[in-house]
């Protein structure tokens, strides 16, 4: 993270130079602008505790469970080293279910099929270039 030029402080105690002749800003409009600046500088700084605190308690948190994960896994492999042998499992046949059955989908009233694109082709032709063209191809 880059160093901060100035503080609050600074922002507050700077006095600007006027020039003598000239047109120069408006000091009531500087130090109102300045302000709000030293206003937003303490937000930032209050936003920037509260995450450095909240990352504090995330770490602290992620240690203890880090340190809980370990403790189980010790537990786990002492526990494997204490338990008596495994029990014989007998084999067991597999189950086998027949596959459900297929039923084949029966066309809506709303399905559109290649007949009713191929009829539709042939009217707009008919619409398009008249009943002679549409008799000439089939000829």
């Amino acid at each position: 993270m880059e160093q901060v030029k100035y503080t609050q402080k600074d922002i507050l105690e700077r006095v600007f130079k006027q020039k003598r002749m000239g047109v120069g800003y408006d000091p009531a409009d500087v130090d109102s602008f300045l302000d709000d600046i030293i206003k937003d500088y303490g937000a930032f700084g209050g936003r920037i505790e509260q995450l450095q605190g909240e990352v504090a308690r995330l770490q602290t948190a992620l240690k203890d469970a880090q340190d809980q994960l370990v403790l189980v896994k010790q537990q786990s492999v002492q526990a494997a080293n204490v338990a008596p042998a495994a029990p014989v499992v007998e084999a067991v046949s597999p189950v086998v279910t027949p596959a459900p059955e297929v039923k084949p989908i029966a066309p809506s009233a709303n399905t559109v099929t290649n007949l009713d694109l191929i009829k539709r082709v042939a009217n707009l032709e008919r619409a398009v270039f008249g009943r002679d063209h549409s008799e000439n191809e089939n000829a």
